[in-house]
């Protein structure tokens, strides 16, 4: 956690004074995920995920901040351990379009890096943009830095992708869907995250996720796609 932790703090100091630069009064939107099972036994597991994500919405910047970590173990041997995050701001330019900029962070050692950086801008659009249903798309491109874990270093010139749908399907369900690709010469990493989640009041929802990860170069035995199914509660405030 502490990669994390140190990752994650420099973004939001950033953050905070590009968002309360607006004159228009704060319109947060914070929530976290949290999830784990515990197996005991003949086989003594644990996975325990997390989730952050807070976004202010103003009338001509938008900031997005998320971060993330999971660990897996299994008879008390770490088997998967991840840590993410990232900082967006977006300037909108009409009603629809807007240009952004990203940071971004990933550790991942069981994938074969230590630590990735990444640092985008480009175009994106809000193709649709109503009360049930809300559809973007992203395009960019920047610098990506990567730390294996052979001890190698890669610095790269990127191309950045992504698209995000959300569906209210009814007062209490909503779908999602995320998908980003990022890469260039030394490989292309792929998300997809499908999601459902389900209201249970005003501040409380569960959720159920699918996510596909798929790294186009890794070094052997590392496999390059990682699948994930997880139940979580996610607290809205």
């Amino acid at each position: 956690m502490k990669k994390s932790s140190i990752i994650l703090l420099p973004l939001l100091i950033i953050a905070s004074p590009l968002a309360y630069a607006e004159e228009e009064a704060s319109n947060w939107k914070n929530n976290i995920e949290l999830g784990a099972v515990l197996t005991s036994g003949n086989t003594k597991t644990l996975t325990v995920n997390s989730k952050l994500k807070t976004v202010h919405d103003g009338k001509y910047l938008r900031d997005t901040i998320t971060g993330s970590a999971n660990n897996s173990s299994d008879n008390n041997q770490t088997t998967a351990e991840t840590y993410k995050a990232s900082f967006q701001e977006d300037w909108k330019i009409t009603e629809r379009d807007y240009l952004f900029l990203r940071l971004g962070f990933e550790s991942d050692r069981f994938a074969g890096f230590k630590r990735r950086f990444s640092e985008t801008m480009g175009y994106g659009r809000d193709l649709i943009k109503n009360d049930l249903l809300q559809w973007k798309i992203e395009l960019g491109g920047g610098l990506r830095q990567s730390h294996f874990t052979n001890l190698s270093k890669k610095n790269e010139l990127i191309m950045r992708s992504a698209t995000a749908l959300k569906w209210k399907i009814s007062d209490s369900a909503t779908f999602t869907q995320d998908l980003s690709t990022e890469g260039g010469k030394s490989g292309w990493a792929t998300e997809s995250v499908t999601a459902l989640q389900h209201a249970l009041n005003s501040h409380l929802s569960s959720k159920i996720s699918f996510k596909v990860e798929h790294n186009s170069k890794v070094v052997a035995p590392i496999k390059s796609t990682d699948l994930e199914t997880a139940i979580t509660l996610v607290v809205n405030f």
